[in-house]
């Protein structure tokens, strides 16, 4: 265990995912170093500021709410982000934003050979539409007895970026109860659960 006294809360959040088993103690350590001498986060922009610690940690994908150079790759770019965060579970490949844009489009592409599809409301080539991601990122779950699925860390304010914590239903909880974090915590079946 991580002696956290003393800590601020971004290393705090650290050890805590090498407590949960979310990460190596070496990980850990690395971003509490890296960490050290940051400030507090500010309340309005707590979100987003202890979800990059996710993403440094290599738990998490971000979704940008600003623009983006091209839709078609950056949508390439957070199905990447998925695989690699699974670890070897999950291959996507075939990847391609069909249709015009100023319509709905298809982002179609293949999940160990199975075809998917994200119908996708696209009026520019220079945003995402965040809704589709949050629907349909249930179809890169782990599988395989993996408990791990994707977790919306919807960002602080309009345009935010949305991060997707790859965690057991277990684990998101704990992290959002903890650290204050609004996670959309979802069952092992990659679908919205209600606090009881």
């Amino acid at each position: 265990m991580i002696e956290n006294t003393g800590m601020n809360t971004y290393q705090r959040l650290a050890a805590r995912l090498h407590e949960l088993g979310m990460i190596t103690r070496r990980k850990a350590e690395e971003v509490c170093a890296y960490t050290a001498d940051w400030s507090e986060p500010r309340p309005e922009r707590r979100t987003d500021e202890l979800a990059a610690v996710f993403e440094d940690c290599g738990v998490a994908l971000q979704v940008h709410g600003e623009d983006v150079d091209f839709a078609e790759g950056a949508y390439a770019g957070i199905l990447e982000d998925a695989e690699r965060i699974i670890g070897g579970a999950v291959a996507v490949t075939d990847v391609a934003l069909v249709g015009e844009i100023g319509s709905l489009r298809d982002l179609d592409f293949k999940v160990n050979g199975e075809a998917k599809s994200w119908q996708i409301e696209q009026e520019s080539d220079d945003y995402l539409d965040l809704g589709a991601v949050h629907e349909g990122i249930s179809d890169l779950l782990p599988g395989g007895g993996d408990p791990r699925v994707f977790h919306c860390v919807p960002g602080d304010g309009a345009c935010a970026d949305d991060y997707y914590l790859l965690a057991t239903p277990g684990q998101a909880a704990a992290l959002r109860d903890e650290f204050g974090l609004r996670i959309e915590v979802r069952g092992a079946d990659g679908l919205p659960v209600r606090r009881q």
